[in-house]
């Protein structure tokens, strides 16, 4: 059997985007992905955006592996934002079996309820805030590159749960040689609503290389209670991390939260099938293109 057969064979059996998303999860050394992410950011187009007057925000995001985005979204935009999801169905993502529902009354087993991606595009302000001149200085100057808008979701978690699923319990995230997130606080987040917790500049530790779900026993005995930070904050509290840095989504204890988030990245993310939404001209006007390619038309 020729070369060129057998390599058909194989991308046909394992496309060459999802074996790329694999090789580089293999990669869990921070010094050896840095290494590589270098030599993979020499291919891809270069940034137009200078950080300027952010510089410091991006050395936060550096150094500590997030950074707080004060004054970000307007109040009147979260509104809009909320009102617009009031409207819309969700699903688990987890169990997919169970269809589409609203989210004020999920099935039991129901840890998040996520909405559409294209309820999501369509929605007053998601790609506004996606494309924010300040997050994609900031972004760009820590991928080093042009972003590459790779996700976005918006979820509520729900209440009623003691055993964590997935992501509700400390991990790293292996997407892509590098990426940072943006999340967006739609609803107030105090304690008893599940707030974000992250490990500060757990982003460079060699530690907790592998990839799996940690406990918070084990979380605890390494960085203490007082290495976690969560993130509490009124509706529109916004923030970048890097989340190769230990963290979790908790589970809320009474009150449900509402979550928008955006990832950037180098690649598009090789396990998600992309299929971009064709928009109305004004809804794209002054989005770079690039940026946006994976998901607008």
């Amino acid at each position: 059997m020729s070369k060129n057969i057998f390599q058909k064979i194989i991308y046909r059996i394992y496309p060459l985007k999802r074996l790329g998303f694999f090789s580089q999860r293999l990669l869990t050394n921070p010094l050896h992905r840095d290494v590589i992410s270098k030599l993979a950011c020499k291919r891809l187009p270069k940034s137009d955006l200078s950080v300027g007057p952010y510089e410091k925000d991006a050395k936060l995001l550096q150094t500590n592996g997030y950074v707080m985005l004060d004054d970000l979204v307007p109040h009147n935009e979260i509104e809009q934002m909320v009102d617009w999801f009031s409207t819309k169905l969700t699903n688990d993502r987890y169990n997919e079996s169970e269809g589409f529902f609203d989210p004020l009354y999920p099935p039991a087993s129901c840890h998040t309820a996520s909405f559409s991606t294209e309820d999501i595009l369509r929605s007053p302000h998601a790609l506004k805030w996606a494309n924010d001149d300040r997050v994609l200085r900031i972004v760009e100057a820590e991928l080093g590159v042009k972003a590459t808008l790779s996700n976005i979701s918006t979820w509520w978690s729900i209440p009623g749960h003691d055993t964590p699923q997935a992501a509700e319990s400390f991990h790293r995230d292996v997407d892509d040689l590098r990426f940072i997130k943006l999340f967006v606080y739609l609803t107030d987040v105090d304690d008893e609503s599940g707030p974000h917790a992250f490990i500060p500049k757990s982003q460079k530790h060699m530690g907790y290389r592998t990839i799996r779900r940690y406990s918070d026993e084990e979380i605890k005995n390494e960085f203490g209670d007082t290495g976690i930070k969560y993130f509490t904050g009124t509706k529109g509290t916004a923030f970048l991390e890097n989340t190769f840095g230990l963290h979790k989504g908790q589970i809320p204890k009474k009150k449900r939260r509402l979550l928008f988030q955006a990832q950037y990245s180098l690649h598009p993310i090789g396990l998600s099938d992309y299929s971009p939404t064709r928009l109305s001209d004004g809804t794209k006007e002054g989005l770079d293109q690039y940026t946006n390619r994976l998901y607008i038309k």
